[in-house]
C-alpha cells in the first residue's frame, strides 16, 4: 500500500442491499487504508448520509432500487462526487455512461479490478480539486495585482 493511500482523507460511501458486498468492499477500502467510509443498505440511508457530509466517492450498483435517484442527487450537492457503478457483465450500458464522474466496475468484483478503479477515482478528484485550487489562487493573485 502505498503511504499516501493510507493517510487519504478521501470520503467514501457504499451503498449496495446485498451485506456480502458492503464486508467485501469494506475490507478493500480498509486494505487500501481508508478510514472514512460509510455503508448504507438502501438509498434512502445514503441520501441520509450526503445530507450530513459530501463524499468524494459514492460505490453503488445499478439494481439497487433507486440508484438513478442517489446519483443525481448526490451529483446535485455535490457536483464533484465521483462514482463508481457496478453492474452485471450482461447488462447493456444505457444512459450511465453518459454522465461524467462515473466508472463502471462488472460484477462479480474482481478486487484488482475495483481496487484500480477507487484509486482513479480518488486520483481524479483529486485532480480536479488540485485544479479548481489553482484557478481560485489565480484570480486571487490577480485580484491582488490590479489592486
Amino acid at each position: 500500500m502505498r503511504e499516501r493511500e493510507r493517510s487519504c482523507e478521501a470520503r467514501i460511501l457504499v451503498v449496495d442491499q446485498e451485506q456480502w458486498c458492503r464486508e467485501f468492499l469494506s475490507s478493500v477500502i480498509k486494505l487500501l487504508g481508508f478510514v472514512k467510509f460509510r455503508l448504507a443498505d438502501t438509498v434512502t440511508e445514503a441520501l441520509d448520509a450526503l445530507e450530513e457530509c459530501p463524499y468524494d466517492l459514492v460505490i453503488t450498483d445499478l439494481k439497487q432500487p433507486g440508484y438513478q435517484r442517489l446519483v443525481e442527487n448526490a451529483r446535485q450537492r455535490h457536483p464533484a462526487t465521483r462514482f463508481i457503478i457496478m453492474m452485471p457483465r450482461r447488462v447493456v450500458q444505457t444512459q450511465i455512461v453518459y454522465y461524467e464522474q462515473v466508472d463502471i466496475v462488472y460484477k462479480p468484483l474482481s478486487m484488482d479490478e475495483i481496487i484500480r478503479k477507487i484509486r482513479n477515482a480518488l486520483r481524479q478528484r483529486q485532480l480536479r480539486q488540485a485544479e479548481e485550487d489553482f484557478r481560485r489562487l489565480k484570480q486571487e493573485a490577480l485580484r491582488i495585482f490590479l489592486s
